[in-house]
C-alpha cells in the first residue's frame, strides 16, 4: 500500500501535517504512558495520527 503513490498522495491530503508518522513518534508516547508523570492518564484513546482523525479518512479513490 505505501508503495502507491496515489494512495500516498491521498493520505497526505487528508492529514494535517501532510506525512506519515515515524516509529519514534509512536514509541515516544509509550515512553511517556511509561512515566510516574502520566499516572493519572486513565481510559484514554491517544491517536497519533498527525491529525488524520480530525477529517476521517475517505478514498476519493478506489486502490
Amino acid at each position: 500500500v505505501l508503495s502507491n503513490k496515489d494512495y500516498l498522495e491521498e493520505v497526505y491530503s487528508r492529514t494535517p501535517l501532510r506525512r506519515l508518522g515515524d516509529p519514534e513518534e509512536v514509541s515516544s508516547l509509550v515512553a511517556f504512558l511509561c512515566l510516574p508523570a502520566s499516572s493519572y492518564i486513565t481510559g484514554q484513546i491517544i491517536c497519533i495520527d498527525g491529525g488524520m482523525s480530525v477529517n476521517g479518512f475517505y478514498p476519493t479513490t478506489q486502490f
